[in-house]
């Protein structure tokens, strides 16, 4: 061997060494700095009056008071710590896309420990959760019944008014969930709250454990789209921070798409069909895979004869877990419930809203309810014309992809969005190797955390501008350590989970 081919392996070898400290203390800095901001929101939410948890008495028994901080430095707290936690994030992202699984097992089961420390974060739907299975314990069926026909003592007065009376739109799955709970909890609010929690935590561990397989099987990193999928600050405080029944639909539908990438698509069929009996869009898994089943080219004869077993396979399925369950499917009616919501944020629900005020101001009669019927229409058309164009692509590009795709523009052009919905289609899209695909994960998933943020209470705080600089220097203490260790991680690895990166083939 030459002295110049020595020369350059001491040289790599030199260089090997000295980054890999450098990339330990990255990975264990940005941990750290996770957690950091997770705490902080976990502080800022247990100030009592938190704008980000329920107000009624009873509704969270623990509350950490600090006289100093008060309404508008809780609400600071945990818009720093959402900043935080989104840097941490990031600067995991670009550094650690290569850490063995195990290491981010660790970082997982840490960043998730704050998270069951605080009252359900930016949503009351767990206590109509709550509710609902009291209901069903005590042996109404909640298809035809709703909370508002429950007596003392029960979870009725943590329900946010809109939905008392509103019949369960979720599956018997889920509903049997919520009966053992109940039976388990009773009027426990704090066992009631953490055991839901625990469903949404098999959920996501469900999506933990499928989205290596996935991403191997789109020759894509495991730690990198774990990163992207699984530590999503988007994923852990809306579907574990909230306790969404979210979380484990899609942990289960994750779970049977990545079961039929692995050759069992009959079993993965029905893992989906699980998925739909805790929430209906788990049945989009279902068409996905009864429309790939039969392989790359096949005919649309063929793939219209596979989609139709897949259908027998789940409707089987539903119909066992219906009948065990004895609650039918009654659930099916209300699944347009939530689209009595009526909100600006929804494209379509805005469109119509729009119009209705222009044809108002035109001198046309001014009917708000038929336009956003209307508009409605049109977008959930738009939305299955997309899935199926996606169906078609399939094999160009990919199940995950096309899958991920299809969901995002159902929750977009679907009657209601809630940031949480948006989670269905974000996993899957941490599978693609497209840069803009990345980008759109990581601007959805950073916007969507300030979605409910209550801005105007922020706005109208005496305290504004003191607490203001506090969280102006958190958030440029975070973007100076994101820059210098982003420089650092480029020279030492030019991969990771946020920028394109295959695996070596």
């Amino acid at each position: 061997m030459s002295g110049d081919s020595l020369s350059q392996i001491e040289m790599s070898a030199d260089r090997a060494r000295g980054e890999r400290p450098s990339s330990d203390r990255m990975f264990v800095g940005s941990a750290v700095m996770g957690f950091v901001g997770l705490a902080l929101i976990a502080l800022g939410a247990l100030q009592p009056k938190s704008p980000f948890t329920s107000a009624v008495p009873g509704s969270w028994p623990f509350h950490f008071s600090v006289s100093s901080v008060g309404q508008g430095g809780g609400t600071l707290l945990v818009y720093s710590g959402i900043v935080v936690l989104l840097a941490a994030w990031y600067l995991m992202g670009i550094s650690s896309a290569e850490r063995p699984l195990h290491h981010l097992y660790v970082v997982l089961a840490a960043w998730c420990v704050p998270l069951f420390a605080m009252p359900p974060l930016f949503s009351r739907d767990v206590y109509a959760y709550a509710a609902l299975g009291q209901l069903t314990s005590r042996g109404s069926n909640p298809y035809t019944y709703s909370p508002a026909s429950l007596r003392a003592p029960s979870y009725l007065r943590f329900v946010d008014p809109l939905w008392r009376h509103a019949h369960a739109p979720y599956g018997p799955l889920f509903m049997d969930l919520g009966r053992g709970i109940s039976t388990l909890a009773g009027q426990s609010v704090v066992t009631t709250i953490e055991s839901y929690r625990l469903v949404s935590l098999v959920g996501l561990l469900l999506i933990a454990v499928s989205v290596p397989v996935l991403a191997r099987s789109t020759g894509r990193q495991p730690s990198a789209a774990f990163i992207l999928a699984v530590l999503n600050p988007m994923v852990l405080l809306y579907l574990v921070g909230g306790a969404h029944n979210d979380a484990l639909m899609l942990g289960l539908l994750v779970a049977g798409v990545a079961v039929s990438i692995q050759g069992l698509p009959a079993f993965g069929i029905v893992v989906c069909a699980l998925a739909a009996e805790v929430k209906i869009p788990g049945l989009i898994g279902v068409v996905f895979i009864g429309w790939t089943w039969g392989g790359q080219g096949s005919s649309y004869a063929r793939r219209c004869k596979y989609l139709v077993g897949a259908i027998l396979i789940a409707g089987v399925t539903m119909a066992v877990i219906s009948e065990l369950s004895g609650l039918g499917w009654g659930w099916l009616s209300s699944l347009s419930d939530p689209g009595t919501v009526i909100s600006w944020l929804d494209p379509a629900t805005a469109l119509g809203l729009a119009t209705s005020h222009v044809l108002g101001a035109v001198g046309v009669a001014h009917h708000v309810h038929p336009v956003i019927v209307a508009t409605r229409a049109v977008g959930l058309v738009a939305a299955g014309l997309f899935t199926v164009i996606m169906m078609i692509r399939s094999d160009r590009y990919g199940l995950p992809k096309a899958l991920g795709l299809s969901l995002l523009a159902i929750v977009i052009l679907g009657p209601i969005v809630w940031p949480w919905y948006e989670a269905w289609g974000i996993v899957f899209l941490a599978f693609v190797v497209d840069r803009w695909a990345r980008r759109l994960v990581l601007v959805v998933s950073a916007v969507a955390c300030f979605a409910t943020a209550p801005t105007h209470l922020l706005l109208s705080t005496a305290a504004w501008f003191g607490l203001g600089s506090i969280l102006l220097g958190v958030v440029a203490v975070t973007l100076a350590f994101v820059q210098v260790n982003r420089k650092n991680g480029r020279s030492g690895s030019q991969s990771g989970a946020l920028l394109p990166h295959r695996m070596a083939r």
